[in-house]
């Protein structure tokens, strides 16, 4: 038999076109089994070829009916905007006890279907129905550590230990707040990270030096629900010394530190650097007691409850090589607080004792107070840059002291209480 050519083909399926439509679906099938042995096309080709024509109206699906509608999306970006706008992962662990604490304190009216809804949504439709919400941040880090002495000789190297199970084992660092200005004396916050459970605590303090640091661990301490087994710092002085040195001697914590100038080596603390401190007080210059004190006001209460009690994490559970490639598997996004709970190695007294702390706390509330903290924080750095320039006025024209206001006017007009005299 001649092959026939392409154009035959076509030619011949026109042909047959005419009287495969008119025919019943016993002959449809013959003409069909007729044309593959004719042309030697595909079977699936040929039933497109003689299929009738569609129109492009009839060819445009309709859209599909989305399965979250607008009042879904509403209470969403509520959630999201109280949970201080997570990632869907993220907000995925934190949705259903972040509900239970909304509706539990009256801040939030939602029926049992929306509450199910709410709680079935996957962390890609989050992060699609909420993406044009969020807005780009740019990170900045000023850091001001100095490398430490000789003892760093005998502080073992550990790289970063994404995968310890065991409570107690924590990454610590320290946050400048000194605005851009190295000089002079300025705030720092220390970051205290518990590797198994991702629970963070931090506290602030004027200046690093060793005994301060060792002041600050040991609030840290009194206020983490499980004790201390071990330290993984950075290579700065302010943490390789003999006085910690000491201490984690006699009390039999394990002191470890990462490379210099490998921040991966505590990846951990340094992310929570950005998502716990800067993210919420800013890169602003904190110099004085007063300062401090709101600082650790809001790290100690409100803060250290609305992340550790709400915002989930996402924890590595795997890494594989293969080939050139390192793949990573996760865990499901928990919060802090339910890792814990799920320990054994916490005792019940202490498990119910969280529990009810827990149960009492009113997210919402939280969110609200955090904000009222931080901007009368942020209220002391306008009223500090006020008497800074006022100074260096005075300074460089002496003739405009009898007609500037005096720094009392300025901090009553700001809402800030003044200064008591030097030598009072």
């Amino acid at each position: 038999m001649r092959k026939m050519t392409m154009h035959a083909r076509h030619e011949y399926l026109k042909q047959l076109k005419y009287r495969y439509l008119k025919a019943s679906k016993r002959q449809k099938g013959s003409f069909l089994d007729e044309a593959v042995n004719t042309t030697g096309m595909h079977r699936n080709y040929i039933i497109g070829q003689l299929r009738p024509a569609v129109s492009l109206a009839e060819k445009t699906r309709k859209p599909r009916k989305p399965t979250y509608d607008n009042e879904v999306v509403y209470f969403l970006k509520k959630i999201w905007d109280i949970l201080d706008c997570p990632c869907g992962q993220r907000m995925v662990g934190s949705m259903e006890s972040a509900v239970d604490a909304l509706i539990r304190h009256k801040e939030l009216k939602l029926s049992t279907t929306m509450q199910e809804r709410l709680c079935s949504v996957s962390s890609s439709t989050i992060d699609r129905r909420l993406c044009r919400f969020k807005k780009g941040r740019l990170r900045r880090l000023h850091g001001s550590t100095k490398p430490g002495s000789l003892l760093k000789q005998q502080i073992p190297i550990e790289l970063s230990r994404w995968n310890e199970t065991e409570l107690g084992h924590s990454e610590i660092d320290l946050v400048a707040h000194n605005g851009g200005d190295p000089e002079g004396v300025f705030a720092h916050t220390l970051t205290d990270t518990d590797l198994a459970s991702g629970w963070t605590e931090l506290e602030a303090f004027l200046g690093k030096s060793e005994k301060r640091v060792i002041l600050g661990m040991a609030s840290i301490d009194g206020r983490r629900p499980f004790p201390r087994r071990s330290i993984d710092s950075d290579s700065g002085g302010e943490f390789i010394n003999w006085e910690l040195w000491r201490l984690c001697q006699e009390t039999n914590i394990r002191f470890t530190r990462g490379r210099p100038g490998k921040k991966n080596d505590n990846a951990h603390v340094e992310q929570k650097n950005w998502t716990h401190v800067r993210q919420l007080v800013g890169y602003h210059r904190y110099a004085t007691t007063r300062q401090v004190d709101l600082l650790n006001d809001l790290y100690r209460n409100e803060w250290q409850l609305y992340e550790n009690f709400f915002q989930a994490t996402v924890k590595l559970i795997e890494k594989k090589r293969i080939g050139g490639h390192l793949l990573r598997r996760y865990a499901k996004a928990k919060t802090p607080y339910q890792r814990i709970m799920e320990s054994e190695e916490v005792d019940t007294t202490m498990k119910e004792r969280l529990r009810k702390q827990f149960l009492a706390l009113n997210l919402a509330e939280l969110k609200r107070n955090i904000e009222k903290k931080v901007d009368a924080i942020r209220r002391t750095v306008r009223t500090e840059k006020q008497r800074a320039t006022m100074r260096a006025d005075r300074v460089s024209n002496p003739e405009m002291i009898l007609t500037l206001p005096s720094v009392d006017h300025v901090v009553a007009h700001s809402g800030e209480h003044p200064a008591p005299p030097r030598n009072a």
